[in-house]
């Protein structure tokens, strides 16, 4: 189900700029291989983040193939992008596009689980953006916030579950419930939060963005 309307979809893929040939390649894969990658925009909304904050350290929660990775790699300063992956798959095939990109020296790629990781890897950080098991988040968000430095931005993807989080509990959903109720949980407990001034974006399957207080 698309957030927007088909014709708003149709115009905003059409308003893309040519992308890289590595960046095909990597969107080409994904498709094959199904494996979840951020959309374009979300992409170009990370690197337009990256550009802005220049953060000294990023730490991304899900690295799959690097997609989003290198978005953020190429808009990076002097700084350094820390990434977790689980899959040693996937973690190869991103340690393999990052480094024909150029931006190899840019990340550091740790390959483990998340819940295990972000707790021994120090900080602070002035981005952190969450891309992996979507009930997971608020786990992630909890590890990582001791972490965060004081003006730190925090960038969570696939927010709006392709706009099923606004079903009701008895429509048909292309989400798991129990990944629909996190995600409804963690928009509300965001907006509500006394830590954290975030909003929700209808940017690629949906964006929860916000700054620390």
């Amino acid at each position: 189900m698309p957030i927007f309307a088909e014709h708003v979809e149709r115009y905003l893929r059409e308003l893309r700029p040519e992308h890289s040939p590595l960046m095909k390649e990597m969107e080409e894969l994904a498709m094959r291989e199904h494996v979840p990658i951020v959309s374009w925009e979300t992409g170009r909304f990370l690197a337009t983040v990256v550009r802005a904050l220049d953060p000294g350290r990023v730490l991304e929660v899900g690295t799959a193939i690097g997609y989003s990775t290198l978005h953020m790699a190429e808009a990076l300063g002097s700084g350094t992008i820390v990434t977790i992956e689980r899959d040693p798959e996937r973690a190869r095939q991103a340690r393999e596009f990052l480094s024909r990109a150029g931006v190899a020296g840019r990340v550091e790629l740790v390959e483990a689980d998340a819940t295990e990781a972000i707790q021994g890897l120090p900080g602070p950080f002035d981005l952190i953006f969450l891309d992996a098991t979507k009930d997971e988040y608020a786990e992630y968000l909890r590890l990582a916030e001791p972490k965060a430095s004081e003006h730190a931005a925090l960038a969570v993807d696939n927010l709006l579950m392709s706009g099923d989080v606004a079903l009701t509990d008895d429509s048909e959903a292309s989400w798991r419930p129990q990944s629909l109720a996190a995600a409804r949980a963690f928009n509300r407990d965001l907006l509500q939060s006394e830590r954290w001034l975030g909003s929700v974006l209808p940017v690629g399957d949906g964006v929860g963005f916000a700054a620390r207080r």
